[in-house]
């Protein structure tokens, strides 16, 4: 964990960073000096070393990053949290406006770093799907046309969509608070794509873009990911994949 720096997105760019975070004792050791006493709390309350670790890893990287975009020390990147829990830099430069989001699912963490454009980013490990999650997560119309796939297409066409929502939701900074099928989609659409509705609106769903992390997954096939902004014009730029 050597210090460097790194320069900020271009205005238009949105940084994506992934890394495994099932690290060595040492990373762990060295990630834990860097937290604050808030997350060293919260690692704390985890029932399972797994676990624990795992959030150690991700927010130990975090800082790493966030502190080599801002010249700081990791443990000098001053972080807070939205109303909804959506947690941001305070430690802000004068010359641009760092918004982030950290998303991790099993062992993969992926961050999205921006300039000025709140973004969500979700990845999500495929795995089985209980008959109750997509009346969970998708809208009657997403259900009606969830039932007409393939056996063989509901499971990556579930979490895509999934992923999709969850990245929406966090770029608003609510998480589920608002209900899953407030942001709505076409599931014929795969990879990139704007919603079909957003509350309803489609005039709203205009202004949206999602765009699919799979470019910058290949390693993990068994995964979907998608970061997403209320922005017209951005372009994703992967940064160690």
């Amino acid at each position: 964990m050597t210090a460097f720096l790194l320069t900020p997105p271009a205005t238009q760019d949105v940084h994506i960073w992934r890394w495994n975070l099932d690290v060595s004792d040492a990373e762990i050791d060295g990630y834990w000096q860097t937290l604050s006493e808030q997350e060293r709390e919260r690692a704390g309350k985890f029932r399972f070393d797994l676990h624990r670790r795992r959030f150690v890893a991700g927010r130990g990287e975090l800082r790493r990053l966030l502190g080599a975009y801002l010249g700081l020390a990791p443990h000098a990147v001053s972080l807070d949290y939205g109303t909804e829990g959506k947690p941001f830099c305070t430690s802000q430069p004068a010359h641009w406006t760092l918004c982030f989001n950290l998303s991790h699912s099993d062992n993969t963490a992926a961050l999205a770093v921006s300039n000025g454009i709140e973004v969500g980013i979700d990845v999500e490990i495929v795995r089985p799907v209980e008959e109750s999650m997509p009346v969970e997560v998708f809208s009657t119309r997403e259900r009606a046309q969830f039932a007409t796939l393939p056996e063989a297409q509901r499971q990556a066409v579930f979490f895509e969509t999934w992923a999709r929502k969850e990245a929406c939701l966090k770029a608003l900074g609510t998480g589920f608070i608002l209900p899953p099928d407030h942001f709505e989609f076409d599931l014929a659409v795969r990879g990139d794509t704007t919603p079909c509705c957003v509350g309803g609106d489609a005039h709203e769903a205009a202004h949206w873009r999602i765009q699919t992390l799979q470019n910058g997954m290949q390693d993990r096939p068994d995964s979907a990911g998608a970061v997403a902004a209320r922005h017209a014009d951005w372009s994703l730029v992967f940064m160690n994949s």
